[in-house]
């Protein structure tokens, strides 16, 4: 199995999410060869005015290849990953620069999707992602104090490209006392391994 784990955590592996990233890894290894594409999307440049130059058709052929290799390379490993994990902290209610950074490279026109006279339509192959995310506050329950724009974003841009299979985990409030945060990483990654197990 190919596995796609893009970090977009500036705590690199010492984030929340990766802890629960590396247990769904070792129950998958549990059961079949898993090969693990690890992306941290911290690194990646943002997309320039010569990649917008691309794809409006105003730029020259040499300099089309040059712009669109690493897009092509992302792609590519998208394409290539039979389940996809991303973990990510919440910022300001949403999703940090470095996965919309990510996002702008892989949600590409013409590679990803295609635009028609009905509005876009999706150009890859559905597949699992698992979508963790660590918030210092609660967006989600009862308890929540804060609004939430990451989730319905990640949906919708995703599904735009044709992932549908989306599976969202949260640890929330770690922030607060760092016992309860232990506690709530625990069971989350109890529960996300149960589901692993179940549905791949």
């Amino acid at each position: 199995m190919n596995v796609l784990l893009v970090n977009a955590s500036p705590q690199k592996n010492q984030a929340s999410t990766q802890l629960i990233a590396q247990a769904m890894v070792n129950t998958l290894a549990d059961s079949s060869e898993v090969k693990i594409d690890t992306l941290d999307a911290t690194k990646l440049p943002h997309i320039d005015q010569r990649y917008v130059q691309v794809l409006c058709g105003a730029a020259s052929s040499q300099t089309q290849s040059a712009s669109l290799d690493l897009s092509d390379e992302l792609i590519a490993s998208l394409e290539k990953a039979d389940l996809v994990i991303i973990t990510s902290p919440m910022h300001n209610y949403t999703l940090p620069s470095s996965l919309k950074c990510w996002l702008d490279h892989v949600v590409r026109a013409g590679k990803t999707f295609e635009i028609t006279s009905t509005g876009k339509q999706p150009l890859l192959e559905d597949k699992p992602v698992y979508i963790l995310i660590s918030s210092g506050g609660v967006f989600s329950g009862e308890q929540a104090y804060q609004p939430d724009f990451f989730t319905p974003y990640m949906k919708e841009i995703l599904s735009t490209i044709g992932l549908t299979k989306l599976h969202f985990f949260s640890i929330e409030g770690t922030a607060g006392d760092q016992q309860v945060v232990e506690q709530q990483i625990q069971k989350i990654q109890k529960q996300v391994c149960e589901h692993l197990s179940l549905n791949v």
